[in-house]
C-alpha cells in the first residue's frame, strides 16, 4: 500500500473509534472550514451563510438549523453560482460531472479529486471492517454515465483501492445481457463483486445455487438503490456471497457503510454530516424516520450544505457492539426501483435507459411507469410541449419487445407527480404487493 494513502486510511480507523465529544469536534472543525471557503468563495452562499457568522468574524455552529435547506431544485438553479470562483490545488483536479437522473432531472455538478480519495479510503477501511483483502480482484457492474463504456468484454485495470496497485479491476456495463455477465463473471472469477441491488438480484435469479457458487464471489457491496427486504438471504443461497451496502451519491461521495457487526450503517463521519430531519426540522428520535440532509466536507469545488437528497431514512438507536462511534442509521428507505413481476414468473428490473427509446412514442418530458398487475402497465408523462400525439401501438409493440411480450400498456398524461414513500417520484412503481415481491426472493 502506498505510505500517504496507508496513513490516510489508518487515520480513518483512529476517527472511526474516537469518544463521542471528540469525533463531534472533529466534524465541527471541518464544517467551519468548510463554511468559511464556501461564504468567501461560492456566490451562492455569500449571504444564504450570513446567520452563521458573529459580528467578529467567528463561526456560531449553535444555529446550523437556520441555515436553508438546499434541495435538488435550488442546486439545478444555482448553476455556476454554486461553485467555487477559484479552489486551492490541495483539493485536487476538478471534473464537471452528471448525475444519472435516475428520479428527476440530471444534475451538472463540479467536484474535486479529494471526493474520490476520500471515497477510496473509506472503501478500503470498509473492506478492512469484512475482513478483505484489497490485493485481490474486485469486478464491478456499473453504469457508466460519466466516462466511455467498456466493450462487450469489458475493461481490466488494476488498483482499485488506491492503496493497492497491482490488484485486479474488472468493469462491465450494467446494461449487459445477463447471460453475457455471468460469463463475463465466470471468466475472472473475482471474490469481490461491486453492482447495485437491482443487478445482483437479476444475477441470483439466473443461476442455479450450484452455478451461482461456481462464479466464485464472496463478497457484493450493493450500491445505487435501496436492498429490498431479503436480498442478503437470497444472495447467500444462491451465490454463497456475504452482501454489504454503501450509501452514497454523486455529489458528496460515500455517506454510510453498512457494519460488519451489525444490521445497520455507520455514517462515515469524516466526509459527510449527516441530519434525519422531521416535518417541522428538527432531528428525529432515535428509531424515528425523517428525510436525509447532508453535508459534504471533501467538495470544495461546488459545496453541497444541508443538501436534501430526497431520501427517507430511520435513525439509529444505540451504539453499536462493533466499538465504532460513528453515528448509526438504522434502515435507508430511498432509492428504490421496484421489479416488476409477470404471470409467468418473469421479473424485469426496468432502467431509464430502456425507457428512452419510448419517446420515439410518446411525447414526454417526465414519465412515471406503473405496474397495475402481472399485465398491465400505465405509462404516466408530463408533455414535452411538442403537441406531437402519442402513438400507443407503438409503444405497445416497443414495450413488448423490450419488457414483456404480455404487457398492455395505458396512458395517463399528467401535469405533475407525487413523491413516493422514500421522498422521491420513482420512476418505476409496481403494484404487485409487497409481500408477493418479497416471498418471491426465498423461492
Amino acid at each position: 500500500m502506498s505510505e500517504p494513502f496507508d496513513r490516510y486510511v489508518n487515520g480513518l480507523a483512529q476517527t472511526e473509534r474516537m469518544p463521542l465529544h471528540d469525533l463531534a469536534h472533529y466534524q465541527e472543525q471541518l464544517l467551519v472550514r468548510l463554511v468559511r471557503h464556501a461564504r468567501e468563495l461560492v456566490p451562492f452562499y455569500r449571504h444564504r451563510l450570513d446567520v452563521l457568522f458573529t459580528a467578529s468574524g467567528g463561526v456560531d455552529l449553535s444555529r446550523w438549523n437556520e441555515v436553508p435547506i438546499l434541495t435538488r431544485d435550488d442546486a439545478i438553479a444555482g448553476g455556476r453560482a454554486l461553485r467555487a470562483g477559484q479552489l486551492s490545488a490541495e483539493y485536487g483536479a476538478l471534473g464537471t460531472f452528471r448525475t444519472s437522473g435516475s428520479t428527476d432531472v440530471p444534475l451538472e455538478f463540479a467536484s474535486n479529486a479529494l471526493v474520490f480519495v476520500t471515497a477510496n479510503a473509506l472503501f478500503t477501511r470498509m473492506t478492512r471492517w469484512f475482513g478483505l483483502d484489497p490485493s485481490r480482484p474486485l469486478a464491478a457492474i456499473r453504469r457508466f454515465t460519466q466516462d466511455t463504456p467498456p466493450g462487450p468484454q469489458g475493461r481490466i485495470s488494476s488498483g482499485w483501492s488506491f492503496g493497492n496497485q497491482g490488484a485486479p479491476f474488472y468493469e462491465l456495463e450494467l446494461l449487459t445481457p445477463v447471460g453475457q455477465q455471468l460469463k463475463w463473471l465466470s471468466r475472472y472469477k473475482a471474490p469481490y463483486l461491486l453492482i447495485p441491488p437491482s443487478g445482483i438480484l437479476a444475477i441470483a435469479y439466473a443461476v442455479t445455487p450450484e452455478q451461482g457458487r461456481a462464479l466464485g464471489i464472496e463478497m457484493v457491496f450493493l450500491v445505487g438503490e435501496m436492498i429490498p427486504d431479503g436480498t442478503r438471504e437470497f444472495v447467500a443461497e444462491r451465490l454463497g456471497a456475504r452482501v454489504a451496502g454503501i450509501y452514497s451519491c454523486q455529489e458528496i461521495g460515500t455517506i454510510a457503510c453498512e457494519c460488519n457487526a451489525a444490521p445497520h450503517y455507520h455514517v462515515t463521519a469524516e466526509n459527510a454530516l449527516v441530519e434525519i430531519l422531521d416535518e417541522q426540522g428538527r432531528d428525529v428520535v432515535p428509531g424515528a424516520r425523517g428525510r436525509v440532509i447532508v453535508t459534504g466536507f471533501c467538495n470544495y469545488a461546488m459545496p453541497f450544505i444541508r443538501y436534501d437528497l430526497g431520501d427517507i431514512a430511520m435513525a439509529g438507536t444505540c451504539a453499536c457492539q462493533c466499538g465504532r462511534t460513528l453515528p448509526i442509521i438504522a434502515r435507508i428507505e430511498g432509492r428504490t426501483r421496484n421489479v416488476f413481476v409477470f404471470r409467468d414468473g418473469a421479473r424485469i428490473w426496468p432502467r431509464p435507459s430502456m425507457i428512452r427509446p419510448m419517446h420515439a412514442f410518446v411525447p414526454f418530458l417526465r414519465f412515471q411507469l406503473v405496474q397495475l398487475d402481472h399485465e398491465r402497465l400505465e405509462f404516466r408523462y408530463i408533455p414535452d410541449g411538442s403537441g406531437r400525439k402519442p402513438d400507443l401501438p407503438g409503444l405497445n409493440a416497443y414495450a413488448r419487445g423490450m419488457l414483456h411480450p404480455s404487457i398492455k400498456i395505458s396512458l395517463l398524461e399528467m401535469k405533475a407527480f407525487t413523491p413516493g414513500p422514500s421522498g422521491k417520484v420513482e420512476q418505476f412503481v409496481s403494484r404487485i404487493s409487497a409481500a408477493t415481491q418479497s416471498e418471491s426472493l426465498l423461492e
